[in-house]
C-alpha cells in the first residue's frame, strides 16, 4: 500500500502537534506568565532572538559538515532540517531526535545513510569540543562549585575520548575526511562556537530583563551550568534538569532563591519557544503546501 504524499505531511503535522502540545503541558504556564510579567520584555524579545541564532548558525554548521561527494544542500533548506530536528529533540525521547534527524538528512537533503551518519557524528564531536573549551574558561575565570567538578572531568574525558574514535576511523571513511581539513574544520568550529555565543547572549539577555547586572565570567559560568545539566536530553525539553541547573548556579553567585527561580524560568522558556516553535512552523508549513497541491 503507497502512502500519499499529502498523507505522509498531514501525519508529520499531526505527530508535530501532538508533540508541541504535550511539551506545552508539562510547562507550568501560570508561574510562567508571572514571571514574564514582572520582567522587561524587550529583553526577553532579544533572548529569544539569540536563541533564535542558534538555530540560524547550526544551519550553517550542518551544510559545513556535509562530506565531500554529497548533494550539496542550499542554506535554506539546511535551516529547516535543523529547526525541525531541534523541535524534535526538545520533545521526544533521547535518541528519537536524533534518528529523525538522520532520516531529515537523507530525505530533505538527498544525502546518503553514511553522509547523514557523519554528519551526526561530527555534529556531537563539534559540540563536545566547544562545551569542552566553554569548561576551560570557566574554570579559568571562576572557582567552579563543587557540583560541577566532577561532571565537567567525565565530560571532557568523553569528548577526549570521541575524538580520538573519529580520528582514527577517519582514516577509513571518506565521510569524516573533513577532520583532515584544517580549514572546513575551523569554518565548521566557528559555526558552532557562534552557537554557543548567541546561547550566552540570551542569558545575559534574561539577565537584563530582571535588572540583573552579572559579569560575563558569572554568565559564562550559568552557560557552562546549563550544558552539563542538559548533556543527557530529558524530554520534553529537558523540563526540570535545566532549571535546577540554572538555579543552583544563581544560588551559588549569590542570587536570591525568588529571582534565581523566575531567572531559570524565563531562561528556559526563551529557550524553549525558538527550538520547538520554528520546526514546528516549518512542519506546518510544508503539511499545508503539500496538501495544497495535492488537493489541486
Amino acid at each position: 500500500m503507497t502512502i500519499s504524499p499529502r498523507a505522509r505531511w498531514a501525519a508529520a503535522w499531526l505527530v508535530a502537534t501532538v508533540l508541541v502540545v504535550v511539551c506545552a503541558r508539562s510547562i507550568d504556564w501560570v508561574r510562567a506568565l508571572a514571571v514574564m510579567a514582572a520582567a522587561n520584555p524587550l529583553w526577553l524579545v532579544a533572548a529569544m532572538l539569540a536563541n533564535t541564532a542558534i538555530l540560524l548558525c547550526w544551519g550553517a554548521y550542518w551544510r559545513e559538515l556535509v562530506p565531500a561527494g554529497e548533494p550539496e544542500v542550499p542554506y535554506r533548506r539546511m535551516f529547516g532540517i535543523v529547526s525541525t530536528a531541534s523541535s524534535l529533540m526538545n520533545t521526544v525521547p533521547f535518541g528519537g531526535g536524533h534518528a529523525a534527524s538522520i532520516a531529515l538528512l537523507c530525505r530533505r537533503a538527498q544525502i546518503s545513510m553514511r553522509g547523514a551518519l557523519a554528519v551526526l557524528a561530527l555534529d556531537q564531536l563539534g559540540e563536545g569540543l566547544i562545551k569542552a573549551t566553554i569548561f576551560l574558561l570557566v574554570a579559568l575565570v571562576v572557582p567552579l562549585p563543587g557540583w560541577m567538578r566532577a561532571g565537567v572531568t567525565a565530560a571532557c574525558a568523553g569528548v577526549g575520548l570521541w575524538l580520538v574514535t573519529l580520528g582514527v576511523v577517519s582514516r577509513w571513511r571518506a565521510e569524516l575526511k573533513l577532520l583532515h581539513s584544517v580549514s572546513r574544520s575551523l569554518a565548521a568550529f566557528a559555526c558552532v562556537a557562534a552557537m554557543k555565543g548567541s546561547e550566552l547572549l540570551a542569558i545575559i539577555a534574561v539577565q537584563r530583563a530582571f535588572g540583573l547586572d552579572l559579569t560575563w565570567a558569572s554568565s559564562l559560568l550559568v552557560l557552562a551550568a546549563v550544558v552539563l545539566g542538559t548533556m543527557l536530553p530529558v524530554a520534553p525539553g529537558n523540563l526540570g534538569t535545566y532549571e535546577a541547573s540554572v538555579f543552583v548556579t544563581y544560588r551559588y553567585l549569590g542570587v536570591s532563591p525568588e529571582q534565581a527561580l523566575a531567572l531559570a524560568i524565563a531562561q528556559h522558556v526563551a529557550f524553549m519557544l525558538p527550538a520547538v516553535g520554528i520546526g514546528y512552523l516549518f512542519v506546518s508549513a510544508q503539511a499545508l503546501a503539500r496538501s495544497a497541491i495535492a488537493s489541486r
